[in-house]
């Protein structure tokens, strides 16, 4: 029942989005295009769609090549040039994406669905990779500020999230299995809290210099019951030990756990994929039988109706010819009769 309607309010969803595509103007479809859907896209909104997505990977690319230290003034230089102009793109890409967010929110008035994408995960993203730098063309720059704005612009990598559908996948997996996930989760972080204090307790009076605090046994914790075990911080008494292992088996089912959820995730999110795409073969390979079909019904109704009109002028010449032959008879005759 849910699926269904999830595929309902997915096929009403892009009812609404064909119909706003419609009504629109071809600019405005072509840039919506380039940004969201570049298959869709024109030969202009193609090319713009892919300068975008090489622009944010080269800004990947310029983060870790700018964090090296000695860096060539003149490399500086060229890199700070093309920052200004990918924080000019950006902006522009911005403000597009507010235009063109009526489209992309077709199911709500064109207000709030430019205000739904301001307050979206990925509209602050679209902000956040723009507005700081473009502060800094306003604001004195100090050693303070720059590190916050290369911080900052290490978010332009989360962009590239619209180009790779894995990553959307996951984000729906996630979305969809959120209630499990969190309960998961909730139950690992109990044991790690539980862990850290008793292993705090049992071993804080053996050795007071490596848990020294709460915190010092809540690092054991999560690095053993991650699996990590740096070893820094280890139990030495009988009854420390004994509590690790126990952590140590537990954690092996308990972070499995959230794995498990995940697997289920994807699994079912590829068969609803595959479904999806099933239904919508079935129902193209459906709109062309039906097409064919309907053609083919034309073609036979047309031909017998000109059967019909074709025979229809056959009967009415032959009663034409057989009553002028008929009249070309008589006369003869009549005549001759008075002749006679």
């Amino acid at each position: 029942m849910a699926l269904r309607r999830h595929k309902d309010s997915d096929r009403t969803r892009r009812e609404e989005l064909r119909a706003k595509l419609g009504d629109s103007s071809e600019f405005k479809r072509q840039t919506f295009y380039a940004l969201e859907n570049i298959r869709k896209a024109k030969l202009p909104g193609k090319i713009v769609g892919i300068a975008l997505f090489v622009l944010i990977v080269l800004n990947a690319a310029i983060v870790f090549v700018s964090a090296q230290p000695g860096l060539d003034p003149v490399a500086g230089d060229i890199i700070q040039v093309f920052y200004t102009f990918s924080t000019a793109c950006f902006a522009v890409e911005y403000a597009a994406r507010i235009w063109i967010a009526d489209l992309a929110y077709g199911h709500v008035s064109p207000a709030k669905a430019r205000l739904k994408y301001i307050i979206s995960p990925l509209g602050i993203i679209d902000l956040l990779s723009f507005f700081p730098n473009m502060l800094a063309w306003f604001l004195p720059i100090t050693p303070a500020l720059r590190n916050a704005i290369n911080l900052v612009r290490l978010v332009r990598l989360i962009k590239i999230s619209r180009y790779m559908r894995g990553l959307r996948t996951i984000g729906r997996v996630v979305m969809n299995r959120r209630s499990e996930i969190v309960a998961a989760f909730l139950v690992i972080g109990l044991l790690i809290v539980v862990a850290s204090v008793v292993m705090y307790e049992i071993e804080h009076p053996a050795q007071p210099e490596a848990f020294n605090s709460l915190f010092s046994g809540l690092w054991w914790a999560v690095e053993t019951v991650t699996g990590t075990g740096y070893g820094d911080i280890v139990p030495i008494t009988v009854p420390g030990r004994i509590v690790g292992a126990i952590i140590m088996f537990l954690s092996v089912a308990l972070v499995a756990i959230p794995g498990g959820i995940f697997s289920a995730g994807f699994v079912s999110e590829y068969q609803n994929a595959n479904l999806r795409k099933i239904e919508r073969d079935v129902k193209r390979n459906s709109e062309r039988d039906d097409a064919r079909d309907s053609a083919k019904d034309s073609s036979r109704d047309s031909a017998r109706d000109s059967a019909k009109d074709s025979a229809r002028d056959s009967a009415r010449d032959a009663a034409k010819d057989s009553a002028s032959g008929g009249g070309a008879g008589g006369e003869p005759d009549d005549e001759g009769e008075t002749e006679y």
